[in-house]
């Protein structure tokens, strides 16, 4: 009996920390602004067709102007990951967040948008895709996969 409430107070000590970490979260879910999804879209498109280096021309002049050095490591990166999954098949929104702050950039207005996705050699995966609006429009500025 004693060892059934230990375990109970230690799943009800994570469930009010987790609770708390969520309650103080810059981000809040959000129904995605349509300008957003359709520039990741085009930008996902681009990453689909393999053109990584059109990708890249299309990310925000903040992170392009690291030189030829960080974009040659950037588009090593995409192929290395992004290549071996081949072929997109289904993708599907599953979520969207905003905020105001994202770490190691200025602050400024963010989407994040969350996709579930199978390709060719990944039968399940999670894509974000984070966009920000520096330049009056929306950019893809950082992708994932999960």
């Amino acid at each position: 009996m004693r060892k059934s409430f230990v375990c109970f107070g230690a799943v009800m000590a994570l469930f009010l920390v987790g609770s708390a970490l969520c309650a103080s979260s810059p981000y809040t879910v959000v129904k995605p602004d349509p300008q957003a999804v359709a520039a990741a879209t085009k930008w996902l498109s681009v990453v689909d067709a393999g053109n990584y280096a059109q990708a890249y021309a299309m990310l925000p002049a903040r992170i392009r102007s690291g030189g030829d050095a960080l974009e040659k490591q950037w588009l090593d990166s995409y192929r290395a990951r992004r290549t071996p999954l081949g072929g997109t098949l289904p993708r599907k929104f599953a979520k969207a967040y905003f905020g105001r702050t994202l770490q190691g950039s200025p602050d400024g207005y963010y989407e994040f948008l969350y996709y579930k996705t199978s390709f060719q050699h990944k039968a399940q995966a999670i894509e974000s895709v984070v966009l920000t609006k520096e330049s009056g429009h929306w950019q893809v500025s950082g992708y994932r996969i999960h």
